[in-house]
């Protein structure tokens, strides 16, 4: 005898019934992300050709969207490297994010767009963006911790 108010039957209707409502937490566009961000002075050269990074040709790269060296890109120069690009042609290459700095000294944070061009672990930006985001204190410190997210490209003006 069952103290349950339904039978087994009804109980698995109600189950396969609540299915479309149940939540399950997904990683998506949006959704923050802790990483490390520290810089590469080769992104800083204006004139660099875009065919040395990993988004160069292909349907992915960015020569193909007529971009040419990096002053090119709209974002310079807030670009770099970025993990989600996992490689040559990678579906991520010109994926924008927004890539929040906080100081741990003062509390206040700043967040920067970064167009992501190469392969990089976590984030690896020009020293110029790695300045903007800790109050010129890029050499100094080396390696930050950040929070980032996945923005529109049209954010980072593609």
């Amino acid at each position: 005898m069952s103290n349950s108010c339904f039978g087994q039957k009804t109980a698995k209707i109600l189950l396969v019934m609540a299915q479309p409502f149940i939540r399950v937490p997904i990683l998506t566009a949006g959704f923050a992300l802790a990483d490390q961000l520290r810089f590469d002075t080769t992104y800083d050269n204006a004139s660099q050709s875009l065919s040395t990074v990993a988004c160069s040709n292909g349907v992915n790269g960015l020569l193909t969207k007529g971009f040419t060296t990096f002053g090119s890109l709209p974002t310079f120069p807030n670009i770099g490297g970025a993990s989600a690009v996992t490689g040559f042609n990678s579906p991520n290459c010109g994926s924008c994010w927004n890539v929040t700095f906080t100081n741990t000294t003062t509390g206040g944070s700043t967040t920067l767009s970064v167009l992501a061009i190469d392969v990089a672990s976590g984030f690896v930006v020009s020293q110029e963006a790695m300045d903007e985001l800790t109050d010129n204190n890029a050499v100094a410190l080396g390696v930050v911790n950040v929070d980032s997210v996945q923005v529109n490209a049209s954010v980072c003006g593609l």
